[in-house]
């Protein structure tokens, strides 16, 4: 059974949260290299991992240099599931 786009992005949101412990939960969806600070290379790679498990999916690493916000993650995930 696929899951909906409401479903992957609750759950994503929770996977942000997780790296992400200061963002302010109404505003994950917001999330991205220019408004969180400590979003750095490793942070995007700790994303990616944790997405990965959470899911169940690969998401490969090629496409890590163009993931720089929720909405480009969440896109990446919704593919994957797919």
């Amino acid at each position: 059974m696929a899951l909906s786009p409401e479903r992957i992005e609750k759950r994503l949101k929770k996977v942000f949260l997780n790296v992400f412990p200061t963002i302010d939960p109404d505003h994950v969806t917001d999330a991205s290299t220019e408004t969180v600070s400590t979003w750095d290379s490793l942070a995007t790679l700790t994303l990616f991992t944790t997405a990965e498990a959470e899911f169940s999916i690969t998401l490969g690493f090629d496409r890590i240099q163009n993931t720089k916000s929720f909405a480009d993650m969440n896109a990446l995930v919704t593919r994957a599931l797919s």
